[in-house]
C-alpha cells in the first residue's frame, strides 16, 4: 500500500513539551491548593510534603518517557486537588458555621441567665453583671457562666453565701449544674439562619472575607429584628443575594484556577511576551466578570495555538531529517516553505526522477504522503517506471517510521491506497534541470500523465 497515503505523526520532542506542560499544570495546581486551604488552616504541612512528592513522582515519569502514564496520573491528580480543595473548604465552612452558631446560642444562654438572676433578686456584683453582658454580646467567658449558674443556685435556694458559692466554684460541682442547665435552654435555631451562617463562612473561604463581613454584618441586623413577617421578609432577600454571590464567587475562583494552569503551560512553552501581557490584562479583569471570561477564552485559544505550533514545527522537522537521512534532498528554507506553502515536495538524490509531495501538518498531527515524478523541458520518466517508484516508497514509508520510532516518536498509517490504484502525480518543473532538488511548490505546475 504504498500509494497516496496519510499518516499520524508524533515527536518525542512534543511528547516531552507536552508532558513538561502537564507537569507545570500541577505544580500551579499544588500551589493554588496550598493558598486555598492554609486559608482555612486546612492543611498540614505533612500534606504540603504529600502534594511535592507525588509532583517529584511524575517528574519521574516524564524522565522516564513513561508519556501515557504522566497523562494519566496528572489528570488525577488535577481532579484530586480540585475535589480535595472543595471538600475541605466545605468541611471548614461548615465548622466555622458551627462554631458561630454555637457562640450564639452561648450568647443568649447568657442573657437568659443575666434575665434569672435579676429576676431571682440575686445579688450580682458590677463585674460579673459585667462579664456576664460581654458573653451575652458574644464574648465567651466560661468563668462568668459558672459564676453567675453558682449564685443563681443559692440564690434560688435563699442561702446566697459567698463561701458556699467559693466551695462551689472549686469543687466543680458548678460545670454539671450548669451544662444541665444550659442544655435544659431552648436551643431552637431557625434552619435559614443556619443556612445563611453556612453560606456565609463558604464565601469567606473562597477568599472572599470582605463580602462576607459585609452579609454577616446584615445578618447580625436581621437577628436582632423581631420574629414576624418582616424579619422572613429580610431573611428571604438576604439568603437569595448570598445565593447568588456564592455562585458567582465560585465561578469567578474555577475561572480563575483555569486560567492560572492554562498560564503556567503557556509559559513552559516559552510564549513569555503572551505570558505576561496575559497576567497584566488578569490583574484588570478581576472586578469584571465578562473580562475575566474573555481572558479565560483568550488565554486557552493561546495555548491551544502554541501547544499546535510546537507540535507542527517538532513534526515539520522530525520528518525532513529523516527523510535527508534516506537521501532526500532537503536544504536550508525548506522549513520556512512548507509553513508558508502549506506543502513541501523534496527529490530523491539517487532517483532524481522521482520524489515525494508532503502535504498538511501545520495545524494537526496528520500528513498527506505521496510519490511524484518529475518533468522538465525534455519530459519526463517513462510511465512504466511509476509503479516501481511507488513500490521503492513503499521502503522509504517503512525506513522513516523506523527513523521516527528510534528517536521516540511514531508514524501511524491512516490511510493508504494500494500501488497502481491512482496515476503517479507528475510535477513539471519549468526551466530546470533533472538533478536540481525542488524546495516548494509555487511555481510548479502538475498535469495528467500521458
Amino acid at each position: 500500500m504504498s500509494g497516496p497515503k496519510v499518516v499520524r505523526i508524533v515527536t518525542r520532542e512534543e511528547l516531552i513539551a507536552q508532558g513538561e506542560g502537564l507537569l507545570a499544570r500541577v505544580a500551579a495546581a499544588l500551589e493554588a491548593w496550598e493558598r486555598a486551604c492554609d486559608r482555612v488552616n486546612g492543611l498540614t504541612e505533612t500534606d504540603k510534603a504529600a502534594g511535592r512528592a507525588r509532583l517529584a513522582s511524575l517528574r519521574q515519569m516524564l524522565s522516564a518517557d513513561r508519556f501515557a502514564d504522566v497523562q494519566k496520573e496528572v489528570s488525577r491528580e488535577l481532579a484530586f486537588l480540585k475535589d480535595d480543595q472543595r471538600d475541605r473548604l466545605a468541611k471548614a465552612a461548615a465548622a466555622a458555621a458551627a462554631a458561630r452558631l454555637a457562640q450564639q446560642r452561648r450568647g443568649e444562654a447568657a442573657k437568659a441567665l443575666l434575665t434569672a438572676l435579676d429576676k431571682a433578686g440575686a445579688p450580682l456584683g458590677d463585674d460579673l453583671r459585667t462579664a456576664l453582658r460581654g458573653a451575652a454580646a458574644g464574648r465567651d467567658d466560661p468563668a462568668a457562666m459558672t459564676r453567675g449558674f453558682a449564685l443563681l443556685s443559692l440564690a434560688d435556694d435563699g442561702t446566697a453565701d459567698r463561701k458556699v458559692l467559693a466551695g462551689l466554684y472549686k469543687g466543680g460541682e458548678e460545670d454539671r449544674s450548669l451544662a444541665a442547665w444550659l442544655q435544659a435552654q431552648p436551643q431552637a435555631v431557625d434552619p435559614k439562619v443556619e443556612r445563611l451562617q453556612a453560606a456565609i463562612d463558604a464565601l469567606a473561604g473562597l477568599g472572599e472575607q470582605a463580602r462576607a463581613q459585609e452579609f454577616q454584618d446584615r445578618l447580625a441586623n436581621l437577628l436582632a429584628e423581631t420574629p414576624g413577617v418582616r424579619r422572613n421578609l429580610l431573611a428571604d432577600s438576604l439568603e437569595i443575594e448570598l445565593g447568588q454571590m456564592l455562585k458567582a464567587a465560585r465561578e469567578t475562583v474555577s475561572r480563575l484556577e483555569d486560567i492560572h494552569l492554562d498560564l503556567a503551560e503557556l509559559a513552559q512553552l516559552d510564549a513569555a511576551q503572551d505570558h505576561a501581557a496575559f497576567h497584566q490584562r488578569l490583574d484588570a479583569a478581576l472586578a469584571e466578570p465578562i473580562a475575566l471570561t474573555r481572558l479565560a477564552t483568550d488565554v486557552a485559544a493561546a495555548l491551544a495555538a502554541a501547544k499546535a505550533a510546537l507540535g507542527a514545527r517538532t513534526r515539520r522537522e522530525a520528518v525532513l531529517q529523516s527523510l535527508a537521512g534516506l537521501g532526500y534532498e532537503v536544504t536550508e528554507g525548506l522549513t520556512t516553505a512548507w509553513v508558508s506553502d502549506g506543502k513541501v515536495v523534496l527529490r530523491k538524490a539517487d532517483r532524481p526522477d522521482y520524489g515525494v509531495e508532503i502535504s498538511g501538518g501545520t495545524a494537526a498531527p496528520r500528513f498527506q504522503m505521496r510519490a511524484v515524478a518529475f518533468t522538465g523541458p525534455d519530459g519526463g520518466p517513462d510511465l512504466s517506471r511509476d509503479r516501481d517508484a511507488e513500490t521503492l516508497w513503499c521502503g522509504d514509508v517503512t525506513a522513516l517510521k523506523a527513523d521516527l520510532a528510534r528517536a521516540g516518536g511514531d508514524l501511524v498509517i491512516e490511510k493508504a491506497l494500494a500501488i497502481g490504484a491512482t496515476p503517479l502525480k507528475r510535477i513539471e518543473v519549468a526551466g530546470r534541470a533533472p538533478g536540481v532538488e525542488i524546495a516548494r511548490a509555487p511555481g510548479l505546475r502538475t498535469f495528467k500523465p500521458r
